[in-house]
């Protein structure tokens, strides 16, 4: 009688037959970029040590204490089953495994007050620009639960617009077979599809009015009897003695962890979103744990060993805990709005337009075996485009973006960025230095429409943390709508060509989809501020734009009676050009060196002025201080507030914003001489970098020092960079940040002492680009 049970070889005869590649504790120079960052964290996360970790300050001491918690109730379970040489997998499950899951059950916001229970201390990004900073936009705005007593039930909700309140969403099956991909024809092939437990994201109401509806045929619940979506993580348990090695494991599972990546990539080809596959998966024996990393290259499943520890000790029992951690953070704030969004833009029954009516939308999609573009892709594209309107409120497929502006050039991607968070975190220095370029900048772009109703209008007000600020800042606007400072006439369908010649990119832009008459006649306001990322330490431009739209003015006109003059015809005011405004802008972006630094150190900000003579030249557009302007920093620090201000109730605000890394090159900061309002930097003198050093009021998160490179050549070089940073501590080069209403004079303590000292020594050391 033929044996029931696949034989190891034949079993590694299907994972070669079928493209699947374990590949290994690889070097990171061997990481696919796309998944690089995220790979990294792993990496940092492993070179934390206990003993390090619980003498902390730069975190919140309840979060320590939460981790030691967790620590010790993992050794004390594990250190139970030690003495007990033949524990059975169910038995050592129910030690480390049962407090990594709970991780995926805890409740992520407080019912009392709305706020996050808990941090992870490590966050994850998507790879995509844009969804980036949107989701740090979200961090920024999450606040902690101060609450005495957290809430007792549970409300897993995130804030990418699902406020499905009281429903988990995510969920496991413990044991449960999972489906075979049908192309396979591997049914009868007797391998293993029953990993130990598996965890997905959970079928909510609003998400299973999606997958019930939609008219693709693609497969969203690959685990049979349960309703689990889109599987990102597997845990797989053998005992500790008498058990298949790790080898044998990786075989175990990698045919249910192949098909969990390619459900993922048959809905990401279905509906051309920003999707980038990608299966966790844990394998233990005993106390030794592993990470691995799944995902797809072409038609390749390819496999990454990321970590191993022993959970018995504090080291690894940390460790696993942070991994857990930052697993469920991705798979909350990138994986699973990701997954909701590509849902959502497939065609659904309950939507379904009579333009689908005749279509064969009903075959599922051919999976990519080449560069070039499917049928099924292109007729997806239709698809959407067709349906565009009942999908707006989703980012449009990203351009190629480039940036052809003189002397600009895209530094997404650049290599020196490498030292801005040079994290070896068994490094007690490390946490506290960063190191900047002064010409790499973050441009941003952003907009505000003015409320053109008036039940938007009072609503504005209702959107500030006390009534004092919503009162100011309203009149504030209605200052601004009586002409003081003057605005520009612009028409509506300009504000896209300005805004791509500030971030550099001829990508659509962030304003564009919200235009319904180019030929609008609107009034702007245009001001800048300059500073650094409090997190850090990223030097930024920003430029703000206060629209009028002649239905906003006449609404400050009936609530405050008051006389409002825009003038919004070319008649009473010569209509401004468009490379008026850009030409402008260019003396602003040319900065470089000390100037930018200085600039962004003392959060510089701006006005753009109209010229007082209609007949002067374009010259006469300039850059002025806010008093010069007529504005004093105050109101500056309130309007640049209504560019920040959360979405509540039945307001309708209109913000929109772009961002773009770029590098200002040594042609272009010639090209202009800097502003008399920005010469600050003159006071540096000659000096090749300065030593900047974090106020006490930024987070806890930010290095303690920055080092600012302003030379313009040859400054990503290992050897220069020491000699930098080594005079620059030596000459004591340092400045502080000076707030906009904060006279701050960062504390000074002999730990900061011995961190630069630290930190000059080891910066001499061969070591210091390792990990």
């Amino acid at each position: 009688m033929p044996s029931k049970k696949l034989t190891p070889e034949k079993l590694m005869q299907h994972l070669e037959n079928h493209d699947i590649q374990f590949e290994g504790p690889i070097p990171p120079r061997k990481w696919p970029d796309r998944y690089a960052p995220l790979f990294q964290v792993i990496r940092k996360i492993w070179a934390i040590r206990y003993d390090e970790y619980i003498k902390r300050t730069d975190i919140e001491q309840k979060t320590v204490h939460r981790q030691r918690r967790r620590v010790r109730a993992i050794i004390s379970k594990t250190a139970k089953f030690r003495r007990n040489i033949g524990s059975l997998e169910e038995t050592w499950r129910d030690s480390a495994e049962k407090i990594v899951a709970e991780v995926f059950d805890e409740e992520a916001i407080c019912c009392n007050c709305g706020n996050e229970v808990r941090e992870a201390e490590y966050k994850a990004y998507p790879f995509y620009k844009k969804e980036k900073e949107a989701l740090e936009l979200k961090y920024d705005q999450r606040r902690p639960c101060t609450c005495l007593y957290p809430n007792q039930s549970v409300i897993r909700v995130d804030d990418d617009g699902d406020d499905e309140q009281g429903e988990a969403i995510f969920q496991s099956a413990i044991g449960h077979e999972v489906s075979h991909d049908p192309e396979d024809n591997l049914d009868s092939s007797r391998i293993p599809m029953k990993p130990d437990r598996v965890f997905g994201l959970s079928s909510t109401a609003k998400v299973r009015s999606v997958v019930d509806g939609c008219l693709m045929t693609l497969v969203h619940r690959p685990i049979k009897s349960d309703d689990m979506l889109y599987p990102f993580l597997v845990i797989e348990a053998k005992r500790e003695i008498n058990a298949p090695g790790f080898r044998a494991i990786e075989a175990q599972t990698a045919f249910p962890i192949r098909r969990f990546l390619r459900i993922q990539e048959d809905l990401r080809v279905s509906c051309e979103r920003k999707l980038d596959p990608l299966v966790w998966f844990f394998a233990y024996r005993g106390d030794e744990w592993r990470l691995y990393a799944a995902i797809n290259d072409g038609g390749t499943s390819r496999i990454f060993h990321l970590w191993l520890g022993i959970v018995e000790s504090e080291d690894g029992a940390l460790q696993l805990l942070q991994i857990a951690d930052f697993i469920w953070t991705w798979a909350r704030n990138v994986y699973r709005p990701q997954i909701r969004r590509c849902l959502a833009s497939l065609p659904n029954f309950y939507e379904r337009s009579p333009t689908l009516e005749n279509r064969n939308i009903l075959s599922p999609p051919e999976r990519p075996r080449s560069p070039s573009q499917s049928p099924e892709s292109e007729f997806l594209t239709s698809v959407i485009e067709e349906n565009s309107g009942e999908i707006a409120e989703y980012e449009p497929i990203e351009e190629a973006e480039e940036y052809d502006h003189l002397g600009l050039q895209d530094a997404s991607s650049h290599s020196f960025l490498r030292w801005a968070l040079c994290r070896d975190l068994s490094k007690s220095w490390a946490l506290n230095s960063s190191i900047r370029h002064s010409d790499i900048i973050m441009f941003s772009f952003r907009v505000f429409e003015v409320p053109d109703t008036g039940a938007n209008l009072t609503g504005l007000g209702s959107l500030f943390g006390d009534n004092q600020s919503a009162q100011a800042t309203i009149l504030d606007l209605r200052d601004l709508a009586k002409g003081n400072p003057p605005a520009f006439v612009l028409k509506r369908g300009d504000i896209p060509q300005i805004e791509k010649s500030w971030t550099g990119t001829r990508g659509r832009s962030s304003y564009e989809p919200s235009i319904k008459n180019y030929d609008e006649g609107v009034r702007a306001l245009f001001f800048f501020r300059s500073s650094c990322q409090p997190n850090d330490w990223q030097l930024k431009r920003e430029m703000y734009c206060i629209l009028w739209s002649p239905a906003a003015a006449e609404t400050f006109r009936n609530r405050f009676y008051t006389n409002v003059e825009l003038n919004f015809g070319e008649s009473g005011f010569q209509l401004t050009t468009v490379a008026e405004i850009m030409k402008s802008f260019q003396k602003l972006r040319c900065l470089s060196g000390k100037h930018s630094v200085a600039c962004a150190l003392q959060c510089t900000s701006l006005i753009l002025q109209p010229p007082q003579d209609l007949f002067q030249d374009a010259e006469g557009f300039h850059w002025c201080t806010p008093l010069e302007g007529g504005i004093p920093i105050p109101v500056i620090t309130r309007l640049s507030s209504l560019f920040n201000l959360p979405p509540g109730g039945m307001v309708q605000l209109r913000q929109y914003q772009s961002n773009s890394l770029l590098q200002v090159l040594p042609d272009e900061q010639i090209y202009f001489n800097p502003l008399r309002a920005l010469q600050v930097g003159n006071n540096f003198g000659q000096i090749e970098a300065i030593m900047a050093i974090k106020p006490d009021f930024w987070p806890n998160e930010c290095p303690r020092f920055c080092l600012f490179i302003f030379v313009d050549h040859d400054f990503d070089n290992e050897g220069r960079l020491r000699i930098l940073l080594h005079d620059t501590i030596r000459a004591r080069k340092f400045l502080a940040v000076r707030g906009h209403n904060v006279q701050d004079k960062p504390s000074w303590s002999a730990d900061d002492e011995k961190t630069l000292q630290d930190w000059r020594d080891y910066f001499s050391e061969e070591n210091m680009l390792k990990g």
